[in-house]
């Protein structure tokens, strides 16, 4: 569960067939979450840079769910 002041890192970026593993995708930063707007979304501090980011819940990994960690993606040609 994301929780207010939890500190989490965000999914990875996945093509839907496996074909692509995003490498541009790589931040490995410290995010904590500073407050939460709604049931979905969330303001959170990242730890290295000090700025803020507004993110939906389910970019950030959940340790409850620690296999999840990838956001799956379709690309667009």
């Amino acid at each position: 569960m994301i929780e207010l002041n939890g500190i989490y890192k965000l999914k990875k970026l996945k093509e839907k067939n496996d074909k692509i593993i995003f490498k541009s995708n790589q931040d490995e930063s410290d995010y904590q979450v500073k407050k939460v707007i709604d049931e979905k979304t969330v303001i959170c501090e990242n730890l290295s840079t000090n700025e803020y980011f507004v993110f939906l819940k389910h970019f950030l990994i959940d340790p409850e769910q620690h296999d999840d960690i990838y956001i799956i993606v379709q690309s667009i040609k």
